[in-house]
């Protein structure tokens, strides 16, 4: 056999291409050992309790959450690790989990912002308080005049007045619990089908640990799909939780407003006593009365701006972040669509971030909207009866409606995006039995016209 004679030109070339193969078959598999420590963390978030090492002595339904999210969160620095290697397998997978931490993180600061509104619903009805107490006041100024006559006529149209308030809202409490239990039962019947699909997840995800080879990436594929499954009706849930909580603020509201209307109408008819009574010191009553409703603005304008502060500063902050966080999913999903082969189920999720998006925008509109209504409600009363203390409402209430306009438009586009996804997923005359990709794409698409025909 003749000898071969290589060059160093040649030996070096193939010594570089020999040394291109192993440094991309290693940092394949340092990918894949980042990847696995992420996927680690994310089975230990979704676990469904906190592990003692977090040093944690409660499992409230806040804590857990908290605590999940902050596990999810530290898988992003494997996942950062994963994306700056030359593997692209790892990093298309990198990229998706990345979208679900963001988009977790999203849902977990629209909780927290439906939550604090809930909470700030009862926070309203001290306005109410000040607001009944401002009008009681004015009238009984109005009604304390010298003519008897005059007063008690007033002070009884009043009374028929606030009568007619009480059935009224009578008959909305009955409407509102009826509906409250409806949708209790919905988000209900949502939720115990997403944690099994998550259970049913995380069990998959375990035998895939003990699993190798392409059986081990079938396996986590299936649960992922399990997950996304899961994802959407966990997002049906919770769009049915929010619909809970504005019902039961309303509630909560309506409530407060028949306690005040009944006392309201005590008083009305003590008054009427008293001044059938007492006829010769109407005048001081009615001066007294009229320094209490000066005061009671005061303090209503107060109360006003600090609960004011409390809705800027933490629930429309909370749901600018999620709102920014499903963004960033949006994002490194449209990365990943970009680098896979096939990406189907990569647009299912980018499908769901849509689905994230209206439904953070629609709620943050409809807490806006929440707030106009009441503001639109202190501005006509205190325009009335203390026009002084009226321009600061009327200025809250254009700044209002100028950020619920622009939250409709986002969710607009969001939707529109969404449905054009959806089409391309489950085109027209698409029938839910016609495969898992088209019926997720179809029960997304549902969520998208609930959200633009019920929401906005």
């Amino acid at each position: 056999m003749p000898k071969l004679y290589l060059t160093l030109p040649v030996l070096v070339g193939l010594l570089l291409g020999m040394s291109g193969c192993d440094s991309q078959a290693s940092q394949e598999a340092e990918a894949q050992q980042h990847l696995n420590a992420a996927v680690a963390k994310l089975q230990k978030a979704n676990a469904g309790y906190i592990a003692s090492e977090a040093g944690a002595d409660t499992e409230s339904e806040l804590s857990l959450l908290a605590y999940r999210q902050e596990t999810m969160d530290k898988a992003f620095a494997d996942l950062n690790q994963v994306k700056s290697l030359n593997a692209p397998d790892q990093k298309i997978q990198a990229l998706c989990l990345e979208a679900e931490i963001y988009s977790s993180s999203a849902r977990y600061s629209a909780r927290a912002a439906a939550l604090e509104n809930a909470a700030l619903a009862g926070r309203s009805t001290v306005l109410l308080g000040y607001l009944s107490a401002m009008e009681a006041a004015t009238a009984q100024s109005d009604a304390l005049q010298p003519q008897t006559e005059d007063q008690l006529t007033k002070l009884q149209a009043e009374v028929d007045t606030q009568t007619a308030k009480r059935q009224k809202l009578n008959t909305e409490i009955d409407s509102l619990n009826s509906k409250l239990s409806s949708v209790k039962a919905e988000a209900e019947q949502f939720q115990a089908k997403a944690e099994d699909g998550y259970a049913k997840a995380q069990a998959l995800r375990e035998k895939a640990f003990v699993t190798s080879g392409d059986k081990m990436y079938d396996l986590q594929d299936q649960a992922a799909e399990l997950e996304r499954k899961a994802a959407i009706e966990s997002a049906s849930a919770e769009s049915k939780q929010v619909v809970v909580d504005d019902l039961e603020a309303q509630l909560m509201l309506d409530r407060v407003q028949l306690d005040t209307v009944n006392k309201l109408i005590a008083e009305l008819n003590g008054q009427i006593q008293k001044t059938r009574a007492d006829t010769e010191r109407l005048a001081d009553a009615s001066n007294s009365a009229a320094q209490a409703g000066d005061n009671a603005a005061k303090t209503l304008e107060n109360e006003y701006n600090q609960l004011m502060g409390v809705f800027n500063e933490v629930i429309d902050q909370r749901l600018q972040t999620a709102a920014e966080k499903v963004l960033k999913s949006e994002e490194a999903l449209k990365q990943a669509s970009q680098q896979a082969r096939n990406s189907e189920q990569i647009k299912l999720q980018l499908l769901s971030t849509y689905v994230e998006q209206a439904h953070i925008a629609t709620s943050h509109a409809a807490y806006l909207r929440d707030m106009i209504a009441m503001t639109e409600s202190v501005y006509k009363s205190v325009s009335r009866v203390a026009p002084s203390h009226a321009a600061s409402y009327q200025q809250q209430i254009q700044r209002l409606t100028d950020a619920e306009v622009a939250l409709r438009d986002k969710a607009i586009a969001a939707i529109d995006t969404g449905m054009a996804l959806a089409d391309e997923l489950a085109p027209a005359g698409t029938t839910p039995d016609a495969g898992d990709t088209e019926t997720i794409a179809l029960k997304q698409k549902d969520l998208l016209n609930v959200y633009k025909n019920e929401r906005l």
